[in-house]
């Protein structure tokens, strides 16, 4: 999480994360009815980009990142914007005790690539939803490994048969799949265009 502590402090000087933020909580919020979302937790939430661009869509959000000063510029923004219903949280799902909350929307935006185990993950997604709650998952479509620079140990994006088969596995049911945003990245061979898909799930009610 080092490399994410040292980036927070400007990460959303970068305008191009804020518009693709807000073009992504559009599609979701047409694809989910929010409204009848009570409770929500971004999972790799960072500064809060996409749940401030949702948050006058959706109440009582949690969200939850395991860096620390991501988390921190999370809960400056809260107070410099007053949003009283953001809970921005330093918290590690893959190491620490499952939380007792539960929640009817649980989303996450480019983080599940970085989860070493998605089975586990999804996992703890489902006990983590009230039944018939959603779980959306904004990531990469599979891609040749181009898209980071330097060593790294995720994963190339996202087959969506081995992502939806994992996530039957888990106990959810794919609802729907769909590309919802181009990422433009510069790369060894030039600019290169990644898809980046949302993909619905529900926990049976």
């Amino acid at each position: 999480m080092a490399e994410f502590d040292e980036k927070a402090a400007t990460w959303d000087d970068d305008p191009v994360r804020v518009q693709r933020a807000a073009e992504i909580a559009g599609f979701l919020a047409n694809r989910i009815d929010l409204t009848k979302i009570t409770s929500a937790l971004e999972y790799g939430s960072g500064t809060g980009l996409l749940s401030f661009a949702l948050k006058d869509k959706l109440k009582n959000v949690v969200l939850m990142d395991e860096s620390a000063e991501m988390t921190k510029v999370a809960r400056n923004k809260c107070k410099t914007l007053q949003v009283a219903h953001f809970k921005p949280v330093q918290y590690d799902l893959n190491k620490q005790p499952l939380p007792a909350d539960r929640y009817g929307l649980i989303y996450s935006l480019l983080t599940l690539h970085h989860i070493a185990d998605t089975g586990a993950i999804l996992a703890k997604f489902y006990q983590l939803l009230n039944p018939g709650g959603y779980l959306a998952i904004i990531d990469l479509d599979q891609e040749d490994g181009s898209f980071h620079e330097g060593a790294f140990h995720g994963h190339h994006g996202f087959d969506r048969q081995e992502l939806e088969n994992k996530i039957i596995a888990a106990g959810l049911q794919p609802v729907s799949y769909a590309i919802c945003y181009e990422l433009t990245r510069e790369t060894d061979s030039g600019l290169k265009k990644f898809p980046l898909f949302l993909q619905i799930a529900q926990r049976p009610a």
